[in-house]
């Protein structure tokens, strides 16, 4: 495992420079996952990410892994822009910024006068992405969201669940805020390309069921062109750990109960491993074990499970895997080149070679918890690598210096504060408010308390 030398407070006139977005400037006004997260993604790649919260609520991440998680490399203020000045302090922060993210109810913006037009006024290259459940316009547009809406209304639980006649069932965690959040990141990036390359700015509009519903792949034009269950009737598509088409291409229970994935489809996998389960190879003379000549034909890349040579191939690997162990799997399947996989909980996480060798655990110091332990860098770039520089900030952590550096004066700056329109927490500040210690998010309360002077 890595261990990440990093800094718990990065100056903002002294942000280190590296990865492929180095010198991209990104302002954030939002809370939460869907929005935030996107700025972590691309802080890690090197931008600039400066995070704006209401002074009077803070984000409800704040205080939790999450926060200290995800929003690494990142800056932190608090604008209110309900206020005159904290309007103004918005404004220099979109005069400043490359890409401005905000993931407040639809219409917030434009109510207070903040319009995109007005914001390509004060700068006319910026990169505007709104992210909400269900998007800037429409009847649902108003309705309050959180992930579970995202993926109940996108169809994504419609399609999951333990059998065809249960009922639906959402995934964790949190698929539609962190999907949202890799699209948000994707859409941004691609209008600065269409402002570095023609100099205007753009706005987009991402919604969270929109995304769920994009990743739906041909079931929509499969319902909307063939049909579908009606109500009370059974959905086929929810099969649980089975699969639904193919045979051999499920989940299946080894000896040692296991939980391990096989995907025995395709020319090269059914070639070799059909003759391991007991199945004939494709265009053998062979007979299949227990039919009345049937045989696999020449060239098959799959039986669908409804054919009855796909229900025998399908029993013949249940059969197989449950007389072998995981271990044994493993061995057998990639020694013959058949996608294998069991399914990983955190010991097999902490243990595998494939997570050491490529840093996927890293050990950093957070501000408020100290040394700790989670995901490390994904998307490995070769010239220009990203890092992890900095704990994620404190609440306002980074008014005085952001605002300094964006011409407001000290005067304003402390006038700010006496009218509560910037606050500022420190590490043992917020394990107070958010109770860090009687809610049980310390793992060594004793060391860590002492760490913050908390008694």
């Amino acid at each position: 495992m890595k261990v990440i030398n990093n800094a718990l407070h990065q100056d903002f006139a002294a942000y280190p420079q590296f990865g492929v977005l180095r010198g991209v400037k990104v302002f954030i006004t939002g809370t939460n996952i869907a929005g935030p997260f996107a700025g972590c993604l691309m802080a890690e790649m090197g931008a600039q990410v400066v995070q704006a919260e209401p002074p009077t609520v803070p984000c409800q991440t704040r205080g939790t892994y999450s926060w200290a998680q995800n929003h690494r490399n990142c800056y932190a203020v608090t604008i209110n822009t309900a206020t005159k000045k904290g309007q103004e302090v918005f404004l220099k922060g979109i005069e400043w910024a490359d890409i401005w993210i905000e993931a407040g109810r639809p219409g917030t913006y434009d109510k207070r006068g903040l319009t995109d037009e007005l914001c390509w006024e004060h700068n006319s290259k910026l990169v505007i992405v709104h992210v909400s459940g269900y998007g800037q316009f429409g009847p649902a547009k108003d309705k309050p969201s959180y992930d579970v809406s995202g993926q109940a209304m996108g169809g994504y639980m419609y399609m999951n669940g333990t059998s065809p006649t249960s009922g639906p069932l959402k995934v964790n965690p949190y698929l539609s805020d962190y999907v949202t959040a890799y699209n948000a990141c994707i859409v941004a990036l691609a209008g600065l390309v269409c402002a570095l390359k023609w100099g205007e700015g753009d706005s987009c509009d991402v919604a969270q069921y929109d995304n769920m519903f994009r990743l739906l792949d041909d079931f929509p034009a499969k319902w909307f062109n063939k049909g579908f269950p009606g109500p009370g009737e059974p959905v086929p598509d929810r099969t649980g750990n089975k699969a639904d088409t193919a045979a051999c291409f499920s989940f299946y229970d080894t000896k040692d109960g296991t939980a391990m994935f096989v995907g025995m489809v395709g020319a090269g996998p059914i070639e070799r491993g059909y003759p391991l389960i007991g199945m004939p190879a494709p265009g053998s003379d062979d007979i299949i074990p227990g039919t009345d000549g049937l045989k696999v034909h020449a060239g098959c890349t799959g039986i669908p499970m409804f054919d009855p040579r796909g229900a025998i191939a399908e029993k013949m690997m249940e059969d197989f895997c449950a007389s072998h162990t995981a271990d044994e799997l493993e061995q057998i399947f990639n020694e013959h080149g058949i996608p294998c996989q069991r399914a990983y909980g955190p010991a097999d996480i902490l243990a595998d070679e494939q997570y050491e060798a490529r840093e996927n655990i890293v050990e950093w110091e957070d501000q408020v918890y100290g040394p700790m332990k989670g995901i490390g860098i994904t998307n490995i770039f070769k010239k220009h690598p990203s890092q992890i520089v900095c704990s994620a900030p404190g609440v306002g952590e980074h008014n005085r210096e952001i605002f300094s550096a964006w011409g407001f004066s000290d005067e304003e700056i402390d006038t700010m504060y006496d009218r509560g329109e910037a606050i500022t927490w420190s590490a043992a500040e917020l394990a107070k408010k958010r109770l860090l210690k009687e809610w049980g998010f310390f793992w060594d309360p004793e060391r860590q308390c002492k760490r913050l002077g908390l008694e």
